[in-house]
């Protein structure tokens, strides 16, 4: 007799007709009568109907194995056994605009304030939280002279680094702002001077700084970045400065505009792509300091489309150029303070700064300035030609061209940076799995860092990336020929 229920292979059911057969066999041999002899009896509809509410019972059992797990289960029960490694799903989302907002020092930004883009249709943004605009939050500052005193001091700092100038035959406020400027030395700032106002601009559009000044000096204005959010769920792409109109009168507010680019929205999280998050996000559970950080910017940040995380345990600088006994983050998407905020909390207390060519600014535990690195990966746009030879015992669907672009691009986006291609083990055996009709798949490539560069040669074999760049592709540049 065949083995039902929890086997190695996992829940094995019988059919209506296995359990039929049971029925009738033991009730057979102990009536030592053959109860299958009239199909049409009393006792064998009985029997039938009371075999199929068994299944029914084994089909509930069966049910309730898959919905324990994150890999067969669906709808509710997926939310339900993902919570158990602490995962959600992803609610549909808005997109976020970062915009530059030029305002009267101290002006506060209510949670709520509307501004709009100039494109048709208009589209109106809505402030996310309440926002303080003021010198400790800065990407632009215009700063004023208040007293002009000659052989004063005149101080500035700027995120804890200090400069002053003083000059006895400094005169005018145009006297102290150029020598200011010439004594601010800043490796992430640029200094020049408007009349008689001292400019400080960030070159990380994104950052927000600190300043202080000193009693003789203040603010004419300053400029930070605020997030915006869509007004409809989803991804809402508008072109750089085209959000720059006030609705929202608020006193202090002088200018809006959008230089940065946006974060992606997205819709609720469908179970697959529910399922595959899931395998990222578990790590937040984990001891290596690596992997939960990965798994809480994937977790936390908004528009990540794909993170990794590289560590140097050694004495020594690794062939990469990272310090010892540090890490690198390498993101992209996301808000470049989301994802230091997450670096900050999750990494190990000796690792004092972790590596990388972006750097953003959290609050410490004594509310000092906490300058937190990553890196932004360099993107390598591949592009794809695809040379099918047809399979005559079977028929090429009418859409193969679009089921083959969508093949390569849904593969395409599971690459994280430093993961080198090969079309053989990447997209080719799934090809041949959604497309009938095919028998034999040639893929050939070429790879640039120039988004706008168009194809020269394809060539084949591996695409080689290193870990500090991402190999991603689109269907636009995905050709398929016969």
């Amino acid at each position: 007799m065949k083995k039902y229920g929890l086997t190695p292979n996992g829940p094995e059911i019988p059919q209506l007709a296995d359990i039929l057969n049971e029925l009738h066999d033991e009730i057979s041999e102990g009536w030592k009568v053959n109860t299958r002899h009239n199909p049409h009896s009393y006792f064998n509809v009985q029997l039938t109907s009371f075999a199929d509410k068994i299944v029914s019972l084994w089909q509930l059992g069966e049910q309730i194995y898959h919905a324990m797990y994150p890999n067969s289960a669906e709808n509710a029960d997926l939310d339900n056994a993902v919570q158990y490694g602490g995962i959600t799903r992803e609610e549909a989302k808005k997109t976020i605009y970062p915009v530059h907002c030029t305002c009267l020092d101290g002006t506060l930004i209510p949670r709520g304030t509307v501004i709009r883009s100039d494109t048709n249709p208009a589209l109106d943004f809505t402030a996310q939280r309440d926002i303080l605009a003021d010198r400790h939050n800065f990407n632009i500052a215009l700063v004023r002279i208040l007293s002009v005193q000659p052989g004063a001091l005149y101080t500035v700092v700027i995120n804890g680094e200090l400069f002053s100038f003083m000059d006895p035959a400094a005169a005018t406020s145009e006297d102290i702002v150029d020598g200011l400027s010439k004594v601010i030395d800043l490796p992430n700032f640029s200094t020049s001077t408007e009349d008689d106002f001292l400019k400080i601009v960030a070159n990380d559009l994104e950052t927000s700084n600190i300043l202080t000044l000193s009693s003789n000096m203040t603010t004419e204005s300053i400029t930070s970045v605020i997030n915006f959010l869509s007004p409809d769920f989803g991804e809402v792409v508008l072109p750089t400065g085209t959000i720059n109109q006030i609705i929202t009168g608020i006193t202090g507010l002088l200018e809006v505009e959008n230089r940065l680019p946006h974060i992606a929205g997205r819709y609720k999280e469908t179970d697959p792509q529910l399922r595959r998050s899931y395998q990222d996000k578990i790590y937040l559970r984990s001891s290596n300091m690596v992997e939960s950080i990965e798994s809480a910017i994937w977790q936390n940040v908004q528009g990540v489309r794909s993170v990794r995380g590289f560590q140097n345990d050694t004495h020594l600088w690794d062939a990469f150029g990272r310090p010892p006994h540090s890490v690198e983050m390498v993101v992209d998407g996301g808000s470049s303070q989301e994802i230091a905020l997450q670096i900050w909390n999750e990494k190990a207390a000796g690792i004092q700064s972790p590596f990388g060519n972006t750097e953003a600014i959290v609050t410490g535990k004594e509310n000092e300035p906490v300058i937190i690195r990553f890196s932004r990966p360099e993107l390598v746009y591949v592009w794809w030609r695809v040379e099918l030879t047809l399979d005559p015992s079977q028929i090429l669907p009418p859409n193969y061209v679009q089921a083959i672009q969508d093949v390569i691009a849904e593969k395409m986006a599971t690459l994280r940076p430093g993961n080198n291609v090969s079309s053989q083990r990447l997209f080719i055996n799934a090809i041949h799995e959604k497309v009938p009709g095919i028998a034999y798949v040639a893929a050939e490539y070429f790879a640039t860092t120039d988004r706008n560069e168009a194809p020269i040669d394809y060539k084949m074999g591996l695409i080689e990336i290193t870990p500090r760049q991402l190999a991603v592709t689109e269907v636009a540049r995905i050709e398929v020929v016969i």
